[in-house]
This record gives C-alpha cells, structure tokens and sequence, in this order.
C-alpha cells in the first residue's frame, strides 16, 4: 500500500512539475501572436465552436506559421489562421474562396465549418499567419486555466502538498499489533 501511494506522489510530482515547466518554457517562446510556442508550431485556444466539428470550444490548435509568400499560394479548403482587419483578433476558418482583385491584390474567402455564411470581410495574405496542423482535444482548457496567476498557486501549493505526502509514505507506519510485540 505505501509503494502504492508512494509511486502515485511522486507521479503526481513528476506530472505537475513538468507540466508547469513546459507551460514556463512555451510561454518564453511565445511571440506576438495570442499562442504558445511548442509542439512543432504555435498553439492556440479554440474559444468559439465556428469550426465544429473539425475543433471544439475548448480544444488547442496546433498551428504551422507561414510566410506570406507562402500563403499567397494557399488553395480553398485549407483551415487557415489570421488576424482580423483590427489585428486585435485571430481567426481560424476554412478558405472556401480565392479572389484576384482588379489591381491583382490576391484576396481569401473563408468560413467557419459549423458558420451558415462565408465570413463578411476578404482575408489578404499579409494577414495569415499559419496554416491548420493538429488539434488537442480539450487542452485548450487546461492552457487557458495555466495562463492565471492563481492557478500558479494552486499548483504550487499541489506541488509542496504532494512532496509533503511523499515524505509522509516514507516514513514506516506500525501496525497494533507491532507496537504490542515490541512493548513485549
């Protein structure tokens, strides 16, 4: 029972502790988009349900950025993400369209798979900044939770609590009869 609970801290440590790593390393890495660093590319937080059932509310994305000359070649059916005109917001849609203007300005047409209408405004390729690669199913949240200061604490405190329990485990528990045996 004691390596149970022994081997199930120490997990516990081992988990919490890279996790929190992980999240200070992708966190330093992160540019000046709303994402993290990581995995290959740049993650973000699915925070609406516009492309359901590809990805959920709550789900990660892993993005791939590309450069502009690269997104000028992009064909429809691509999920691409871009900042809106405001460049306050990211977006992450399907391209169903690709339009040349009269000047030759190439423009994008996208949707949100779960959205009933092509979205209002043209996407130029200045503004993408990847392309789709892989989903995480629900880490979004997970990631959202990590990026607040108290959770900071809460894992802290689940951090020192764990070791505490660890120590706890090591030390021997006698049983009744034990201590009967040896005041005999």
């Amino acid at each position: 029972m004691t390596r149970c609970v022994r081997g199930f801290c120490a997990g516990a440590v081992g988990t919490l502790a890279l996790l929190t790593i992980a999240m200070v390393v992708m966190s330093s890495l992160s540019q000046h988009h709303d994402g993290l660093r990581g995995f290959g590319g740049e993650v973000l937080i699915v925070r609406s349900g516009s492309m359901s059932p590809t990805f959920d509310t709550g789900d990660a994305v892993i993005i791939r950025p590309i450069s502009e000359n690269e997104a000028t070649t992009l064909e429809p059916g691509r999920i691409v993400t871009f900042h809106t005109d405001d460049n306050a917001t990211l977006v992450t849609h399907r391209i169903v369209a690709r339009n040349t203007d009269d000047t030759g300005i190439r423009t994008f047409r996208t949707k949100g798979d779960a959205n009933p209408a092509v979205d209002t405004q043209a996407v130029e390729p200045a503004n993408v900044i990847g392309v789709y690669g892989t989903r995480l199913p629900r880490a979004g949240y997970l990631l959202f939770a990590l990026q607040r200061p108290r959770l900071g604490i809460v894992l802290l405190c689940a951090l020192l609590l764990a070791h505490l329990a660890v120590l706890m485990t090591r030390v021997p528990i006698t049983t009744t009869q034990q201590q009967e045996e040896e005041m005999t």
